[in-house]
């Protein structure tokens, strides 16, 4: 298993790219997630688009830098995702969004370990409430081979991760009452706390 710190967005609600607003300790944001997804002990990367690469290369390092593949043509997250399943074919993925700052390691380490318990899904991913959070979640290899083959027959239609993660049918951890902060997700200034 890789691990993928999503950061390829056009933050347009935030105003500036959200994976390279800093952190208190003075990180810029994919680099803690990138360093987070270090941690649980899996190779990383970040994902971003070929647009971002001069102001992303400063802080990580370019072998660790996945860039949205041109021949890859889908809109949002699923396009860096594929990107990486490209470079990585045979390894499953563990999605983590920039914009969730405070996402603890143990978070991670725990989707680790239920991926193990359910052997058999195509995808692992974390329900907070009634919501899915795709950008915390693992996609299997063989999940997204399938999802490459849809999308080449022009037959992924829609390509939000959600019905992605429908479509795959995937393993549904829920989130505890105690872990609920650490999936708050950033889009505009005033959610930075």
């Amino acid at each position: 298993m890789i691990g993928l710190v999503m950061a390829g967005g056009k933050s347009l609600r935030m105003g500036s790219d959200k994976g390279l607003l800093v952190t208190k300790t003075g990180e810029i944001w994919a680099k803690s997630a990138w360093n987070k997804l270090q941690s649980c002990g899996i190779k990383s990367y970040v994902g971003i688009n070929p647009l971002q690469t001069s102001s992303y290369s400063p802080h990580i390092p370019p072998a660790n830098i996945i860039l949205d593949h041109p021949d890859i043509v889908a809109p949002g997250p699923i396009q860096g995702i594929l990107s990486a399943h490209l470079s990585y074919p045979k390894e499953d993925i563990l999605v983590l969004a920039c914009d969730m700052p405070n996402m603890e390691i143990s978070c991670l380490q725990d989707l680790m370990e239920f991926r193990n318990s359910q052997p058999n899904a195509l995808a692992w991913v974390y329900q907070n409430g009634e919501q899915i959070e795709p950008m915390c979640a693992i996609y299997s290899a063989n999940g997204l081979e399938k999802l490459s083959a849809l999308l080449e027959k022009k037959e992924l239609i829609p390509t939000s991760l959600i019905s992605i993660l429908n479509r795959l049918q995937a393993a549904i951890k829920p989130v505890s009452a105690e872990n609920t902060k650490n999936f708050i997700n950033c889009n505009t200034p005033e959610e930075i706390n």
